[in-house]
């Protein structure tokens, strides 16, 4: 596509951490005329919660960046980046590598990174990449992509009639943002997608679509080149502002499969150790990821909830502390039935001990054959008691009890 004045993609893998990364601390450092994204710049922009996961802090770093800058076949690496989630041992985190298609079209990468049938390799190994820093998870990048038309604008797409109502700034956005093409996925003209709804309107000069795997971003105008300022800060902050802002969200779909897994384990687990472990994970969760407001400034906020609504992770999230709570919930009123059982065991027990005790004191006989004769009516009202339905109840609780 030579219609094309700017281009780049970001590929965002999930990864594992062994060990702390050797690279330099702080985000991939960008910059246009007197624009710098520095950590401190991003700081200044973000809430302290969000600054934290996304950059940690002096003396604890959770970002860490190698400015590497190399061609691998038709791909340019513009710089590699590694968001560690905590400092824990074989930490889960994410590895964005910067890239530039320098002859395809950026849809023929994206379909590559997404795995796409019959798409060209993508032409580099992101283990080879990060150098031994982090261990590249299997499964499939989530991509950010950024592109500006040239003189003639952006061409269609879908050329078929039945897309001519589809404009195509929304083709490419659909096409960014889902990797896909019409030989991979024809669309249905009568649900397209992204709904005018769902675009992100970031200004009149360029607009946004966050679908499951990915997110699309293309200039509505046509881009000067090297001497257009809008479109310079606009790549700056798609490479670093709003990909902060989805790596979060990939952060906070990370943890909550994490508690996912867990809460099953301790839902089938029989110990009550394992759900207050799930609850101080959940805690932790909360306290360190969690977070639906990221800024002061709208538009992060919006791509965190377009990708948080795509994942559904506010409902998971609801899903989790409803079972938490209905587990909790059950274990209260199975203790309070253990309780009540015993005590009406206790009762039947001691009761009729009490009336023999309280007889042999105060008749004070002295003939064994009266201690013989109240010891033998004690214990046939006990077995007589114990064989009533309450006291059956309760012996099958407090057996069911100690049997588990």
């Amino acid at each position: 596509m030579t219609r094309l004045a700017r281009q780049v993609v970001v590929a965002v893998y999930e990864a594992r951490f062994p060990s702390t990364p050797e690279w330099a601390p702080g985000p991939l450092v960008l910059q246009h005329r007197q624009m710098r994204s520095t950590a401190e710049a991003r700081g200044e922009y973000y809430s302290d919660k969000a600054t934290r996961v996304l950059y940690g802090r002096d003396d604890r770093p959770r970002r860490w960046h190698d400015p590497v800058h190399r061609v691998v076949g038709d791909v340019e690496v513009l710089g590699v980046e590694a968001l560690r989630a905590s400092d824990e041992p074989d930490a889960c985190g994410l590895v964005a590598i910067h890239l530039r298609p320098r002859r395809e079209a950026p849809l023929s990468l994206l379909r590559g990174l997404a795995g796409r049938r019959d798409a060209p390799p993508v032409g580099f190994d992101p283990q080879s990449l990060v150098e031994g820093q982090a261990k590249i998870e299997p499964g499939r990048p989530f991509t950010v992509c950024f592109v500006t038309p040239g003189g003639r604008g952006l061409p269609r797409l879908y050329r078929q009639p039945r897309y001519w109502r589809w404009p195509a700034t929304h083709q490419w956005l659909w096409a960014l943002a889902s990797r896909t093409t019409l030989t991979d996925y024809p669309p249905d003209p009568q649900n397209l997608e992204p709904a005018d709804s769902e675009i992100i309107r970031l200004s009149v000069d360029w607009h946004a679509a966050v679908l499951r795997d990915g997110m699309g971003v293309i200039g509505v105008r046509t881009d000067d080149g090297a001497e257009d300022r809008f479109f310079g800060y606009g790549e700056l902050y798609v490479r670093s502002i709003y990909l902060d802002a989805l790596m979060l969200g990939l952060l906070q779909n990370q943890g909550l499969r994490h508690l996912e897994e867990h809460s099953v384990a301790a839902l089938d687990s029989p110990r009550t150790e394992a759900m207050a472990e799930l609850e101080r994970e959940v805690g932790s969760f909360r306290r360190r990821l969690w977070a639906q407001h990221l800024t002061s400034h709208g538009i992060p906020n919006r791509l965190l909830t377009a990708y948080q609504r795509q994942h559904g992770l506010r409902e998971r999230f609801e899903q989790i502390l409803t079972e938490i709570s209905d587990a909790n919930r059950l274990t209260r009123e199975d203790e309070t039935r253990h309780v009540n059982s015993a005590v009406v065991v206790f009762t039947l027990i001691t009761v009729p001990a009490g009336i023999a005790l309280a007889l042999l004191q105060v008749v004070e006989p002295d003939d064994p054959w009266f201690y013989a004769s109240v010891g033998a009516a004690f214990i046939i009202l006990t077995a007589l008691l114990l064989r009533t339905r309450s006291a059956r109840v309760a012996l099958r609780a407090l057996r069911r009890r100690f049997t588990a």
